[in-house]
């Protein structure tokens, strides 16, 4: 009889998880929070592997599906620093990037792929010229940093969301991404 409770008890659990991811979605203000957590964790690793480049955040808003389109908007703040033997250079920047959502279902991670530049600013103290050439430098190092850096893991939703994320699709609505049932 105890083994039947666990059994009823196990399988009314599995099927509360598998009901709660059939409507799964993530906020803008849920991406922002990781994504801020995954640059600083990132910028950690790179910096002990030895990487000359930090980028620290300091402010980012994310917005999701804007004017219906399948896309997000990052908009980062934040500094850049790139270390040259003894001497380390930093700069304030400011970007705006326009990417697609990405989800990686053997990871379990939602990532922003082919990122954009829509603006910029980049101030460099240090740097007594013109700062376009560095400016579009920066933003595509910044670029390609931010798309290896997942937005959202699973993981963090414990091992039944994880596992079911396998099987899920990522579509685009405002404000939000949400996961369906793979077809």
């Amino acid at each position: 009889m105890h083994w039947l409770k666990i059994m009823v008890s196990s399988s009314l659990v599995m099927l509360t998880g598998c009901a709660s991811m059939m409507s799964s979605s993530v906020s803008e203000a849920t991406l922002e929070r990781h994504l801020t957590r995954a640059v600083a964790n990132f910028d950690r690793e790179q910096l002990r592997a030895g990487s000359p480049l930090s980028l620290t955040l300091d402010s980012s808003n994310v917005t999701v599906g804007p004017q219906g389109r399948d896309t997000v908007l990052l908009d980062v703040a934040g500094q850049a620093t790139f270390s040259f033997l003894a001497s380390h250079l930093p700069a304030d920047i400011e970007l705006s990037l326009e990417g697609t959502p990405y989800f990686d279902a053997q990871e379990g991670a939602i990532y922003i792929r082919r990122l954009q530049l829509l603006d910029s600013h980049v101030n460099a103290p240090w740097l007594p010229i013109d700062l376009a050439p560095f400016t579009q430098m920066a933003a595509r190092l910044v670029a390609q940093r931010l798309e290896s850096v997942p937005v959202y893991r699973f993981e963090e939703a414990g091992w039944g969301a994880r596992t079911l994320s396998k099987h899920m699709t990522l579509r685009t609505e405002p404000g939000r991404l949400v996961f369906e049932p793979a077809r």
